[in-house]
């Protein structure tokens, strides 16, 4: 018994390693990521700039580090508004048993699913403007039409199973089937997916940067790595920093959710 808490304790360090050192990926500002200082352009890797410095004298991990936790946040929100609104599709095709309505619906969601995701981000964030919320909706678009036949796979196969039969054989209100009983079944498994389509995000919204969706002077890890592209012969750290970290961090949170989620 002891070795086995043993274990679990173990087991936990070591997930909670994986978010700490991701975590640390958006702390490393250590100056100001907006701060244009001429004097000090395109200075390489020392102790006063651990990643050396822009043409404009800007602290290149600084806005890398900044940038990162900004794809964090821009894709976590996008993913929750795509995670609500999938839940809220099949909450309500399942409350109101409409075949012609789940029929019509399901038309613009597989065309959407047929699109290079890619390319609908960028034409919505091209469209609405490259704002935080335009990225958001941008990135929620490109989830969702995935998202919600995830759900609703998760959920018919929930429903499916023989003792929630048995519960709606003898009776049970349907919202009750619905919330205590296909809700336990099916949530750790949506939130597994919920989980990893995330970091899937965080590299899209990089991508997107990369093409140039973002406001200047803003720091965008995407952005970071493109404009380094002129420079990367003679300056290679301008291109280097900011594509480790953003590689870095992306291993690191998936590596984390792998582990976390591991047999659940």
């Amino acid at each position: 018994m002891h070795g086995e808490a043993r274990t679990n304790l173990a087991d936990h360090l070591r997930t909670s390693m994986w978010f700490v050192l991701g975590l640390a990926l958006c702390l490393l500002v250590f100056h100001d990521p907006l701060k244009v200082s001429p004097e000090t352009a395109l200075r390489p890797p020392s102790f006063t700039f651990p990643g050396g410095t822009d043409r404009l004298g800007r602290d290149v991990l600084a806005r890398a580090s900044a940038g990162f936790k900004a794809s964090l946040g821009v894709a976590g929100t996008a993913e929750i508004i795509s995670l609500g609104a999938s839940l809220i599709a099949n909450l309500l095709l399942l409350l109101l048993a409409k075949v012609r309505l789940k029929a019509l619906l399901s038309v613009p969601l597989l065309a959407l699913r047929t699109v290079p995701p890619f390319l609908t981000g960028l034409a919505l964030a091209a469209l609405l403007g490259a704002t935080n919320w335009g990225l958001i909706i941008a990135l929620a678009m490109i989830s969702f039409p995935f998202e919600v036949a995830v759900v609703e796979e998760e959920i018919n196969a929930s429903i499916e199973m023989p003792h929630i039969e048995g519960a709606r054989a003898i009776g049970l209100p349907f919202y009750m089937i619905l919330f205590r009983h296909v809700g336990t079944i099916a949530a750790p498994r949506i939130m597994r997916y919920a989980l990893l389509d995330f970091v899937g995000l965080v590299a899209f919204e990089a991508l997107l940067g990369f093409v140039g969706m973002t406001r200047p002077p803003a720091p965008s890890i995407g952005a970071e790595i493109y404009n380094a592209g002129p420079y990367v012969a003679i300056y290679p750290w301008l291109f280097l920093v900011p594509g480790l970290l953003l590689a870095a961090g992306l291993i690191v949170f998936n590596a984390g959710f792998t582990r976390a989620l591991k047999g659940r």
